[in-house]
């Protein structure tokens, strides 16, 4: 994990626990100490780098903070898709109602100060 792009962390972190839960699972179903040695070696190494990733992805977040401060004070402002629920038997089936000009971004239209010209006297 590279320190300089904090923007990786989160899907750095996601392949790592993903890692994780495979060594877990592996070690539930080793059938000799050595193959349980091995996954120990490859679990620590593992949470080793969890361990270095972690403080990234609040860095991630502050980032992505950022941009999106810096999106709102130049006027881009996306609409949210609204949600309907239908209940159909008992279950709840979430429906997103959205139309293309939704998905599109709109711009907020820039406001200017009107010109006056001053009589020649």
């Amino acid at each position: 994990m590279d320190p300089r792009h904090p923007e990786q962390a989160i899907s750095r972190m996601r392949e790592l626990m993903k890692q994780y839960d495979r060594i877990e699972a592996d070690m539930a179903k080793a059938t000799t100490s050595a193959q349980l040695a091995q996954l120990e070696r490859e679990g620590g190494l593992v949470v080793q780098e969890i361990c270095l990733v972690a403080p990234r992805i609040h860095e991630a977040m502050m980032q992505t903070s950022r941009q999106r401060r810096h999106d709102l004070s130049h006027g881009v402002v996306e609409k949210p898709e609204p949600i309907r629920e239908i209940a159909l038997e008992g279950v709840v089936e979430v429906i997103k109602v959205a139309k293309a000009q939704a998905k599109k971004k709109t711009t907020k239209k820039k406001t200017t100060k009107k010109k006056t010209t001053k009589k020649a006297e």
